[in-house]
């Protein structure tokens, strides 16, 4: 009887795992349209479950099957903001400030790195207009490497955080994560331009 109800408990575990996986394809697949993005999986990684935290929400995640390497992908299409900006612009009053969801991704990214390493903020480097545009087909893209905090690290202690933005479409993060710097100069690159806008 007993192992009766081990494979059931078994059997009810994978059939959540699985939902729960599907649940969180679907939004990232979503993500992806509303976005313009195309996702290539690279090679030598698997999909693994989303893990909840209150650093910094993402959507989806892969994790390299040999390696304590992991890749987080978080979507932030800018249609509705955007939408939101014009009716503002339209009905602004003296002394109203309105940002533009177009000129915030540095500030974005500053955000994210304090809110993921418990409040470090180390240089950002920019990457150049042209080199961004060919290979990520975005307007801007930035990275900084931080020793990231327990809330998002989970387990690891390094990461790289890639932003990507396109005007009037969206910003996207990718979180490298690994316990070894090594992994960022082999493994890191396999999954590198894993995200791209059309």
């Amino acid at each position: 009887m007993n192992r009766i109800l081990i494979l059931l408990s078994f059997t009810i575990a994978l059939l959540f795992v699985s939902t729960s996986t599907n649940a969180q394809s679907t939004l990232y697949n979503n993500l992806l349209q509303r976005s313009t993005l195309t996702f290539l999986q690279p090679e030598g990684f698997d999909t693994i479950q989303v893990i909840q935290n209150s650093a910094m929400e993402y959507e989806f995640a892969i994790k390299h099957r040999t390696k304590n390497f992991e890749v987080r992908y978080a979507i932030r299409p800018l249609d509705t903001l955007l939408q939101e900006y014009t009716e503002k612009e339209k009905n602004k009053q003296p002394g109203d400030i309105n940002l533009n969801p177009n000129n915030l991704y540095a500030t974005l990214l500053k955000a994210t790195t304090l809110n993921i390493s418990n409040g470090y903020l180390p240089e950002m480097v920019v990457f150049d207009k042209t080199a961004v545009k060919e290979e990520f087909n975005a307007d801007w893209g930035g990275t900084t490497y931080v020793e990231v905090g327990k809330e998002f690290g989970m387990g690891y202690k390094f990461c790289m955080i890639v932003a990507i933005h396109k005007d009037n479409v969206a910003d996207a993060y990718l979180f490298f994560l690994s316990d070894n710097a090594e992994n960022f100069n082999d493994i890191m690159l396999d999954a590198f331009h894993s995200l791209k806008f059309n």
